[in-house]
């Protein structure tokens, strides 16, 4: 049971990244001239005596830190509920299973270093709007689930 839990967990992580990877591929080209040049062009330069505007580094890492972390916690608990769901077969635990994917996919496309790779960093773009939609979308199975 233990390793058909672990199987499957992988195979939804992987479909998981495979989907977001196949949703990418049709915005693939529509930046590709800020991908292919130093960033440091695009950004102005302050005038002689104005301070500098701080760096978001430390956010980024922040951000991109919490978000991993949200990541292996909801891998973690994806398995969790895969394992029991194949014991149990119950309704609630694969409405709890469907929210923690749909977390999941939210920690996956909220990470700064995914939109760093896609091209998006620092502009609103469709990667910034998907986690949104993830979230949104657990909380209205978690609100289904706990209806019943």
């Amino acid at each position: 049971m233990v390793l058909k839990a672990g199987i499957g967990t992988l195979l939804i992580v992987l479909f998981s990244v495979g989907i977001l990877l196949a949703a990418n591929m049709m915005f693939a080209f529509r930046d590709i001239d800020e991908r292919i040049g130093p960033r440091d062009q695009c950004q102005p330069r302050p005038a002689p005596g104005e301070v500098a505007p701080r760096s978001p580094d430390l956010f980024f890492m922040i951000g991109a830190v919490a978000s991993t972390l949200m990541l292996l916690l909801s891998v973690y608990l994806v398995y969790t509920y895969l394992k029991d769901y194949m014991e149990l077969k119950s309704a609630f635990t694969l409405g709890v299973l469907s929210a923690v994917v749909a977390f999941m996919l939210f920690a996956l496309t909220a990470n700064p270093m995914l939109h760093s790779f896609f091209g998006v960093y620092g502009r609103f773009g469709v990667m910034q709007i998907i986690p949104y939609v993830f979230a949104t979308v657990s909380l209205a199975i978690l609100a289904w689930v706990s209806s019943k």
